[in-house]
């Protein structure tokens, strides 16, 4: 973990006033500073700013040298394509597919009354009861075979858990098939 300094009043003002600029580009640099030094991690100021944690560490010990927020790029950024960069609505949707997924996982082992190790025992493959913890809380993507496997192993319906989360997860976003 990151020890994060204390703002002075002066660096407080400093990002408020950054917040409400006129240049976008500095309105999300203060926004992703201000972010960090609320206690969030990088990796979430980094997906709030859709910038990378090396960015977000660039900015914070940028703000911490000068006192300053820099101003954005004059160039306009091109048009958000479906694998773009951290912090777009298509990779906070599929964290959030990911999460969906795991919940269903959870649920329906919990509804059969196993422990993982039931789960990965009666899938055959030998997965650990660490990697399905992952997958069961979302930290983790589970590959599709693996899904297939411990979702027969738990009486599930891929299809149908695929769609429910889909639905769930991308309903937001505009451009994709229903």
């Amino acid at each position: 973990m990151t020890l994060r300094p204390p703002l002075s009043d002066r660096q407080r003002r400093t990002l408020a006033t950054a917040v409400r600029d006129g240049d976008r580009g500095r309105r999300v640099r203060a926004a992703a500073v201000q972010h960090w030094y609320d206690g969030r991690s990088q990796a979430d100021a980094a997906a709030r700013a859709n910038v990378s944690p090396t960015t977000i560490r660039r900015w914070v010990r940028g703000f911490q040298e000068t006192g300053t927020v820099p101003e954005g790029r004059t160039h306009p950024a091109g048009p958000a394509a479906l694998h773009s960069p951290r912090g777009t609505v298509i990779a906070m949707s599929t964290r959030q597919f990911r999460v969906t997924l795991g919940a269903e996982l959870l649920a329906a082992r919990r509804l059969r009354g196993w422990s993982r190790a039931q789960v990965v025992a009666a899938g055959g493959v030998g997965y650990s009861p660490a990697i399905l913890g992952h997958w069961e809380r979302g930290s983790r993507a589970i590959p599709l075979v693996a899904f297939v496997i411990v979702g027969h192993a738990l009486g599930l319906d891929p299809g149908e858990v695929i769609r429910r989360c889909y639905d769930e997860s991308f309903a937001h976003v505009r451009g994709l098939p229903r």
